[in-house]
């Protein structure tokens, strides 16, 4: 950018040296014809040979220091020759431009005095007279010192002007923090190269893990990284046509495109791996070829945004796949750790009893029924696990869900009763029918009901509620046992989780994965010392809603 400012500003200084130039040449011939005609030159051939010297002198115009005392000789010398006070204004204009031009005031300064000193002493020559010297020399000092300041005061004053134009020019096209063309220059100057018709590549950088390094480093860190990453382009493509800040954490990359696409793709590697390992965060990019892919500039935008995008959204895939795969090695390890965990215990109880037959002569008449009992325990443990892990195929048929309900109280009522609970049931108004597998949806009502008698002292009540709206049916079994504490809230859906000193863990578990095949959904809400209710939503079957009778297998 500052090349460009200084080509500007080296166009401007030329346009104003042309004109300087018709200037002095028109003066300077106008002078030389007005003092011939009057025939007050001297000497001609001086005089000519004087002016013409003058003429080369601004045609060749040269930055060495010692040009603005040979011009101002010359004018001198034509002054004297010519004798004619009309030379006055070649001076004041010699000065004005050499004033403007001199960036140290102290030279211009001493400028200004020589060719107030140098006129002087000229009128002084040609006029002989010294009573008119000391007032024409008054105001010839006035006069030099005037064009003196007022040309400094607009060089001063151009100057900042200058700089003012380039620091907005600098605005309108940089981005402030890293330095590279904006979004808007970035359109401007694609469009220029689209006009060119030169083959170009845009490439369009995100930087996927800035947002979530602003969330944990705030946001110097993230324009820290925005700042390196402009560093980075720029050395990694130093052949590009130009490179651009093209959103918050976005950036364009144009590069020409060379006859062979082996450059194309070394430019990838270096997006794939190189800025990565750099800038320490990941990127996505997309890539649009002009003129293969689009023929304007909106349209190559747009073909590189939607690849953007693809490759956005195969990342995510396959970010997601990984999260699944880790969930289910964890889940697995879970599994596995709980079903050692609860075999561990019967197998050492079995060991311990034969350990003790041996020394008995392996009678083993006193233990065998605990013994049996420990296999029983592992066999109901395993045949639970294998229920709760195993993929099935379920057929799902519509049903009642009230005859469910009421049938599952049947089965438990009377070991209700013995334990001195009570059963209420609240039915729905309307009948509620689903899609269901009828087997599944007794375990599950039963398992619920059991945990809830379970869980109660002596006379509690459990208080079962079926509603439905339009869509969906909502069963609540609630209890009036001691509630559960708020730490063990969320893992009681979790294999092998429990508070029961016979349980295997595995009960809710399968109740959870039963409501899932189900498409529902199972909510706990519990107080200590008031209950528990376990709330079951399921969808209606579409064929109870729209008359229809059918089913399905899933």
């Amino acid at each position: 950018m500052s090349q460009e400012y200084e080509n500007c500003g080296n166009f401007q200084s030329g346009a104003d040296m042309v004109i300087i130039n018709v200037v002095y040449y028109v003066y300077v011939i106008l002078y030389g014809l007005y003092t011939i005609y009057l025939h007050s030159v001297l000497n001609i051939p001086l005089f000519l040979l004087a002016v013409c010297l003058f003429v080369l002198s601004v045609r060749f115009h040269s930055s060495h220091p010692a040009m603005p005392w040979f011009q101002l000789l010359l004018i001198a010398s034509i002054h004297v020759l010519g004798q004619s006070a009309l030379c006055y204004p070649l001076y004041l204009l010699t000065l004005s431009h050499y004033s403007y031009k001199e960036e140290n005031k102290w030279r211009a300064w001493l400028l200004s005095v020589s060719s107030m000193i140098i006129y002087l002493n000229t009128v002084n020559f040609i006029m002989q007279s010294a009573s008119r010297e000391s007032m024409f020399g008054f105001m010839s000092i006035l006069d030099f010192a005037a064009v003196t300041w007022l040309t400094r005061t607009i060089h001063l004053r151009s100057g900042k002007m200058e700089r003012i134009r380039n620091e907005r020019h600098l605005l309108t096209q940089k981005d402030s923090l890293t330095g590279l063309y904006n979004y808007e220059e970035c359109h401007r100057r694609l469009e220029q190269q689209i006009k060119l018709h030169q083959p170009l590549v845009l490439f369009l950088i995100d930087c996927t893990d800035l947002k979530a390094m602003n969330t944990s480093g705030g946001f110097q860190a993230g324009n820290f990284v925005l700042k390196q990453m402009a560093d980075l382009l720029q050395i990694l493509f130093k052949e590009a046509l130009f490179i651009s800040r093209y959103g918050g954490d976005e950036f364009a990359v144009v590069m020409p495109l060379h006859k062979d696409f082996l450059t194309t793709a070394s430019y990838q590697q270096k997006l794939d791996s190189e800025l990565p390992k750099l800038t320490g965060i990941q990127n996505t990019y997309g890539i649009a070829i002009f003129p293969q892919d689009a023929l304007t500039k909106d349209d190559l935008i747009l073909h590189a945004e939607h690849n953007l995008f693809m490759k956005k959204r195969e990342s995510w895939l396959k970010r997601e796949e990984q999260m699944q795969r880790s969930e289910k090695l964890r889940v697995v390890g879970e599994l596995a750790s709980g079903m050692a965990h609860e075999i561990r215990n019967p197998l050492t109880t079995v060991k311990g009893f034969l350990q003790l037959s041996k020394a008995n002569d392996y009678n083993i008449e006193s233990w065998y029924g605990l013994i049996m009992d420990e296999i029983d325990r592992m066999s109901d443990l395993t045949g639970e696990f294998l229920q709760f892990s195993k993929p099935h195929q379920t057929i799902f048929q519509t049903h009642s869900l009230n005859e469910c309900v009421l049938k599952v109280i049947s089965l438990i009522e009377s070991e209700a009763t013995s334990s001195g609970h009570e059963i209420h049931f609240h039915e729905s108004t309307y009948a509620v029918h689903m899609l269901m597998d009828q087997d599944k949806m007794i375990q599950l009502l039963l398992n619920m009901m059991k945990n809830a008698c379970e869980a109660m002292e002596a006379n509690g009540s459990i208080h079962i509620k079926l509603s439905r709206d339009q869509k969906n049916a909502t069963l609540v079994i609630a209890d009036n046992g001691p509630g559960i504490p708020s730490d063990q809230l969320e893992k009681i859906f979790h294999p092998f989780f429990t508070t029961k000193e016979t349980g295997t863990g595995l009960g809710l578990s399968i109740c959870y994965k039963i409501v899932q095949d189900h498409q529902g959904t199972l909510e706990v809400e519990s107080e200590l010392g008031i209950g528990t209710r376990f709330i079951l939503t399921f969808p209606l079957a579409i064929s109870m809603i729209t008359g229809n009778d059918n089913s399905a297998v899933s």
